[in-house]
């Protein structure tokens, strides 16, 4: 199987392209990162062109992309796209929680889903706040075994989250301008530092467990959380 992976919902434009050799192992076969956002618009096709040119394939077997939250055109661009290549390919496409596929890409121990119970996962709680602009931030939490919901957060609801629950985050990511309420030594998620083959490796095995006759590309819609900018108005 050929899955094509992209991805324009923050700063930066991802497109990957994998092979599966097995079912436990696959090949990354072409990698491009860009960090020009605000060329995505008419930059994203053309790397995946060249994505698939670098692998020698025509077309993927199927597609994964994040739909949300982040940057809504970024969204707009990624989820678009998607859905038109599927359609014009007629192959499945499963949309993932940004939040949640960064937090594996920044967190190499769940590269895969059969790492969840392990004993250095289990040692892993890890906060991420997504860049939400308007003094808010899109926010997941791992507390080693599960992730909670993807939530729309000012900095004080998080705080009362964070002690209401009893989190104790060992590893704080964040996107955007950097959170007041951090500490110092949290990590900013850029467009290099993200581990690419720990999202694709987590993408195939979503894949795996899920009916991809379902995963139709009309089934594919954004997770904008807010709504569109035109409700906000």
């Amino acid at each position: 199987m050929n899955l094509l992976y992209f991805d324009t919902t923050q700063d930066w434009i991802h497109v990957l392209v994998a092979s599966q050799i097995n079912n436990l192992v696959f090949k990354l076969d072409s990698k491009l990162i860009e960090t020009s956002p605000k060329e995505a618009s008419f930059r994203l096709v053309e790397l995946i062109q060249k994505a698939l040119q670098l692998a020698n394939l025509k077309k993927p077997d199927q597609i994964v992309v994040p739909f949300g939250p982040g940057s809504f055109t970024g969204i707009r661009i990624t989820v678009t796209t998607a859905r038109d290549l599927a359609q014009l390919w007629e192959i499945p496409v499963l949309g993932l929680d940004s939040a949640l596929l960064y937090l594996v890409g920044m967190d190499e121990a769940l590269s895969s889903p059969e790492n969840v119970n392990s004993e250095v996962t289990g040692k892993q709680k890890s906060l991420i706040c997504l860049d939400g602009k308007q003094g808010k931030y899109y926010t997941k939490y791992f507390d080693g075994t599960s992730y909670s919901e993807t939530k729309d957060l000012k900095p004080e609801e998080i705080l009362q989250a964070l002690e209401n629950q009893e989190m104790t985050p060992n590893k704080w990511y964040y996107t955007g301008t950097f959170p007041e309420f951090y500490p110092k030594e949290a990590i900013k998620i850029e467009a290099t530092n993200l581990n690419l083959s720990s999202i694709m490796q987590y993408s195939l095995e979503r894949s795996k467990q899920t009916n991809l006759k379902n995963h139709h590309y009309l089934n594919l819609l954004p997770n904008y959380i807010r709504g569109t900018y035109v409700d906000q108005k």
